[in-house]
């Protein structure tokens, strides 16, 4: 049965190492106070400092979360919104339409030019989606030009 405590568990692993508390401490860049606070189960595992873990195990050859909880827990990829989502077709782009909406975004870009305005590449991104959609929607590309056009506005 292992051992059920933290201190347990250190002064199992020291001794299957042959190690002092002085030796852990100097490998782990502590004390030797904290080593022995450890032993004596003084730390409270919801209280243990992450880089202090790492170093004391590193310190005992030992896995951290084993030293820590008693058993190596298996390592659980956090899940992924899309692993829970479910999968669903993209929207198709029309290529025709994409490349009218393209079109038109330099256009309004030329526009500005005209004018010493410039438009920034998040901006243009902007237009030419509005464009895209409405294309899609049906609108005629003169409407469409002059939606774009105020909305750059």
């Amino acid at each position: 049965m292992p051992p059920q405590s933290l201190g347990q568990r250190l002064e199992s692993r020291m001794r299957e190492r042959d190690l002092q508390p002085a030796e852990v401490a100097r490998r782990a860049k502590t004390t030797e106070a904290t080593i022995h606070n450890w032993l004596k189960d003084k730390v409270r595992t919801e209280h243990v400092k992450a880089a202090q873990l790492f170093n004391i195990a590193e310190a005992v050859g030992a896995d951290p979360r084993e030293l820590l909880l008693g058993h190596a827990a298996p390592y659980r990829a956090p899940l992924r919104i899309a692993d829970a989502a479910p999968a669903e077709a993209s929207q198709v782009l029309k290529p025709e339409a994409l490349t009218l909406a393209f079109q038109l975004a330099t256009e309004v870009e030329d526009a500005l030019q005209r004018q010493a305005r410039t438009l920034p590449p998040a901006k243009r991104a902007e237009l030419t989606q509005l464009a895209y959609e409405l294309l899609d929607e049906g609108l005629p590309r003169a409407k469409v030009l002059r939606f774009v056009l105020a909305a750059a506005a």
